[in-house]
C-alpha cells in the first residue's frame, strides 16, 4: 500500500508539475540575506551530476562541451551502463549515482502489472525526493525547511523525452528561481522544469520549461545562468563532433509601469568550437527587447542575423550581449576557463566605456598527485553598470523588475570575488570540502537603470563598498545511493555592512540537510 501511495503522489505532484530540462539546477553557493532569511539557488535533484560535472570532465567521461548546454535525451539504462572510468575518483561518484536498478529502485512493472516488458519503450521513470533542512545563522532567525520534490521523464521512443519536476515546500521564497506566491499556511508550491525534448543524428529540439546555463562553468555563468527562474522557450540546433549551434527564443514576464503593461522577450544564439581534450571556445549574443504592445521582432527571431548589426543598422535601443568563453585542457586533468561578456557594444571604442564583466579560473583533479583531490581557483568581475538599460522593459532581469533576479551572474552587477575550494573524498560515502571566497560590492544595482550616457569615470565598485571574506567547511555524507546528508558551518566578516561605512559585522552560520531518493522506473 505505501507503494501505491508514493506512486499516486508522484503522478499528482507530476501532473501540476515543470520540467528541468537541464539535469543541471544550482548550488548555494554564496547566499545572499534577504530579511531574517538566507537566499539560496535551487539544487537539482540530480545532485551528484551538478556537484561534480568538473570532475567528470576532467576525467574524460562526457562527450559534450561544457555543462548542460543541451537539451538531453536521458533514459535509466544509459546511467547504469554508463562509462565505468578506471579511476579511484570516478568509482567513487558513480558509486553514489541514485541509480535505478534493481536493488536502489521501485520495481514499477511488478507493481503495475507488468513483470516482463515486452520491450525497451515507452519507458517512464519517477524520482521523489522529500528532504529536511535547517538553516541557522547568529544575526538571521533559524529557517526550518521541509519539501518534497517530484520529477517523471517519459521516453515515448528512443529520441523523444518529456521532463517534468514540482516543487513543494515551507520556504520556496528563499531561493532566487522560485517564481510565484505563498499559498495558505505558508507552501509554495511551483513547477520549474516542464519540456519536451528531442534529438536525433545531431540535431536537437525542445519547447517548454528549463533552466539554461551558457558557459565554463556549471554555475555563475555571466551570460546566461541558472540564477533566474526558469525560461519558458523554444530551443533548436545542431552538434556534431567538432562544433554546435544553439538557439533560444522565450517570453520574460511583463513589466508593469503605472497602468501600462511592457511585454518583454529573449533571443539568444551561440556557436561553439571544440577539439577533445584540448580546447572548447564560445560565441554568443542576447537581445532583451520589449514595450507597449510591441510584437515579436522578426530579426531578433533569425537565428543566423547578428543582433546587435540589426539594431544599429536600424538605431533601435534594445539591449544587446555579446559573449565568449574557453577552456584549454592543460595540464593533465586540468583545465584553464575564461569567460568574457560586454554589455552594450561601443561600436566607435569612444562614446561610452565597454561595460564588461569577465571570469578566470582553473580546475585541477588531483594536483601535483594529490589522490582524490579537486581543486578550483577562480576570479570573477561583473562591472558597476553591466546587465543595466535606459529602458526598465530592458532590464537584465527575469520574474518581475524591480525585484526580478539576473539573468547572468547571480550577484548581479559592481562586484568581483575570488574563491578557493579544496574538496577530497574521503570515501564512497564522505566528501570534505573546504571552500574560501572573498567579495566586494559596490552600492550599484541592476534596476538602478541609467537614463544618459554611461561616465567614463564611473568607479569599480562604486560607492561605500561592502567587503567579505567568508570560509566554509563542509561534510557531504552519502548512503547506499539513496539517502544524502548536508553539514556546512561557515563564518563571514562583513566591513561596511549593507553599505554603512565603518558598519562591522561577523556572521557564524549552520546548514544541515538531509534528502533522501525514493525512485522507480517502468517500461
Amino acid at each position: 500500500m505505501f507503494h501505491f501511495a508514493v506512486l499516486s503522489l508522484l503522478l499528482s505532484l507530476t501532473s501540476v508539475s515543470a520540467d528541468s530540462s537541464r539535469e543541471v539546477v544550482a548550488g548555494s553557493q554564496v547566499p545572499l540575506p534577504t530579511g531574517n532569511a538566507i537566499l539560496q539557488r535551487i539544487e537539482s535533484t540530480d545532485y551528484i551530476a551538478n556537484k561534480y560535472w568538473e570532475e567528470y570532465l576532467l576525467l574524460d567521461n562526457m562527450g559534450r562541451l561544457y555543462a548542460n548546454v543541451r537539451p538531453s535525451i536521458t533514459h535509466y539504462r544509459n546511467e547504469t551502463e554508463g562509462n565505468r572510468l578506471n579511476h579511484p575518483v570516478a568509482s567513487i561518484i558513480n558509486d553514489r549515482f541514485p541509480l535505478y536498478d534493481q536493488e536502489s529502485r521501485l520495481n514499477l512493472n511488478h507493481l503495475l502489472g507488468r513483470a516482463d516488458p515486452s520491450g525497451k519503450f515507452p519507458a517512464l521513470r519517477l524520482r521523489f525526493m522529500p528532504y529536511a533542512e535547517e538553516l541557522a545563522a547568529d544575526d538571521t532567525q533559524p529557517v526550518h525547511r521541509i519539501g518534497i520534490t517530484a520529477e517523471s521523464w517519459v521516453n515515448p521512443v528512443p529520441d523523444l523525452q518529456v521532463h517534468i519536476r514540482a516543487r513543494v515546500e515551507n520556504h520556496g521564497e528563499l531561493y532566487s528561481q522560485f517564481d510565484g506566491r505563498k499559498w495558505k499556511k505558508k507552501i509554495t508550491g511551483w513547477l520549474d522544469n516542464a519540456a519536451l525534448y528531442f534529438y536525433h543524428n545531431g540535431i536537437f529540439g525542445s519547447v517548454g520549461r528549463s533552466y539554461l546555463i551558457w558557459g565554463p562553468e556549471q554555475h555563475d555563468a555571466l551570460l546566461i545562468s541558472d540564477n533566474s527562474p526558469a525560461f519558458d522557450r523554444i530551443w533548436l540546433g545542431y552538434e556534431h563532433k567538432a562544433f554546435r549551434f544553439d538557439y533560444v527564443i522565450a517570453r520574460l514576464d511583463d513589466f508593469h509601469q503605472g497602468d501600462s503593461t511592457l511585454v518583454r522577450y529573449f533571443s539568444a544564439h551561440r556557436l561553439s568550437f571544440r577539439k577533445t581534450g584540448v580546447f572548447e571556445l564560445g560565441l554568443s549574443e542576447v537581445a532583451l527587447y520589449g514595450g507597449y504592445n510591441r510584437p515579436m521582432e522578426w530579426r531578433y527571431l533569425n537565428p543566423f542575423l547578428p543582433y546587435y548589426w540589426e539594431q544599429y543598422n536600424r538605431g533601435g535601443d534594445d539591449n544587446m550581449l555579446v559573449g565568449m568563453d574557453g577552456v584549454i585542457y592543460w595540464p593533465k586533468r586540468s583545465r584553464i576557463f575564461g569567460e568574457l561578456m560586454i554589455d552594450d557594444f561601443q561600436i566607435d571604442f569612444k562614446s561610452e566605456p565597454h561595460q564588461v564583466g569577465y571570469k578566470l579560473g582553473i580546475d585541477a583533479l588531483e594536483p601535483l598527485g594529490f589522490v582524490r583531490l579537486f581543486t578550483k581557483l577562480s576570479y570573477t568581475r561583473v562591472n558597476t553598470t553591466v546587465y543595466g538599460q535606459n529602458k526598465p522593459q530592458n532590464l537584465y532581469l527575469n520574474s518581475g523588475q524591480p525585484t526580478g533576479q539576473p539573468i547572468g551572474y547571480f550577484g548581479g552587477n559592481d562586484q568581483d570575488r575570488i574563491l578557493a575550494l579544496l574538496r577530497y573524498h574521503v570515501s564512497t560515502s564522505c566528501d570534505l570540502e573546504l571552500e574560501f571566497q572573498y567579495n566586494r560590492r559596490g552600492e550599484g544595482r541592476i534596476e538602478q537603470h541609467q537614463s544618459s550616457a554611461v561616465s567614463k569615470s564611473t568607479k569599480f565598485p562604486s560607492g561605500i563598498v561592502e567587503q567579505s571574506p567568508s570560509l566554509q567547511f563542509t561534510i557531504e555524507l552519502f548512503r547506499s545511493q539513496l539517502l544524502q546528508g548536508h553539514a556546512a558551518f561557515n563564518y563571514a566578516h562583513f566591513a561596511n555592512y549593507q553599505h554603512v561605512r565603518g558598519r562591522n559585522r561577523d556572521r557564524i552560520g549552520l546548514d544541515l540537510k538531509v534528502s533522501y531518493y525514493l525512485q522507480g522506473s517502468f517500461d
